[in-house]
């Protein structure tokens, strides 16, 4: 973890956890007591974020003792200038306030009506039957900016170009160029219509043989692998789930809200 960072983990530890432990001050900055709770809870908090990089050291605790000095001097010189009462500083404040107030509802959604293993394996479930039966399609495209470009592009892998060497000299698409034109396996039945239309009956190693239109351009497809849909494992999407059903329940929550609310 690089310690750079430690000033914004400070900030959010500061206004994040609870103060529980007894006041005893390690730094007083013209007055003002810095507290060994202050490191205790920042130092914490980056050692919990950090994925194992940063552990609880006397290092640590100098760097970030050291840091909490600087925010304490920086935030008594703001003040001393006045910049606390500038309408700028003050909208930014209440938007802060705001976004922490926000925060801390959606947490304590979350810790009220906790999303648990059955909720789930429900949602995973859902997802493995939606997918049963589908294909997905491995594709390849070449963007041109006009249609008679694309009917040029299929004329000539008709007559035995290499699709791979036109994406590098014909697609308008930079991205393409860099990458193949690879657009990677997408589920058929996810796809907007039209799309999925333009693939679905396209086999391993065919060609579109007609140039496909988008708000982007025209599009010529190469497919490179047909296969059966199946929901990854378990364990790789579980955290995904869970997070999603988070944002679902948090969502239902702020319409019940907002339904109640008298709004004018």
């Amino acid at each position: 973890m690089h310690y750079s960072r430690l000033a914004g983990l400070l900030i959010a530890a500061s206004i994040s956890m609870p103060s529980l432990a007894q006041a005893e001050s390690v730094a007083i900055v013209n007055g003002t007591s810095i507290e060994k709770q202050d490191i205790d809870q920042a130092v914490s908090y980056i050692v919990r974020s950090s994925n194992g990089q940063a552990q609880d050291t006397p290092a640590l605790r100098e760097d970030v003792k050291n840091r909490l000095i600087n925010r304490e001097i920086i935030l008594q010189e703001a003040k001393n200038r006045g910049l606390d009462k500038t309408p700028d500083v003050k909208r930014q404040i209440t938007q802060a306030s705001q976004d922490i107030m926000q925060d801390a509802l959606f947490a304590d959604i979350m810790k009220k009506q906790p999303i648990d293993e059955a909720k789930i394996q429900a949602r995973y479930q859902e997802i493995s039957t939606k997918l049963n039966g589908t294909r997905e399609v491995h594709a390849m495209q070449i963007t041109l900016k006009t249609e008679a470009e694309a009917k040029k592009v299929i004329a000539d892998l008709k007559k035995g170009a290499r699709f791979e060497q036109l994406v590098k000299t014909r697609s308008a698409d930079p991205a393409a160029r860099e990458n193949g034109g690879d657009m990677g396996y997408g589920n058929l039945s996810n796809m907007a219509p039209p799309l999925a239309e333009a693939l679905k009956d396209l086999k391993a190693g065919q060609i579109s043989q007609q140039p496909f239109h988008s708000n982007i351009g025209w599009h010529v497809f190469k497919v490179v692998d047909v296969r059966a849909a199946k929901a990854p494992a378990f364990d790789k999407i579980k955290g995904q789930i869970a997070r999603q059903l988070q944002e679902e329940q948090i969502a239902q929550t702020v319409n019940d809200l907002r339904s109640k609310a008298k709004i004018q």
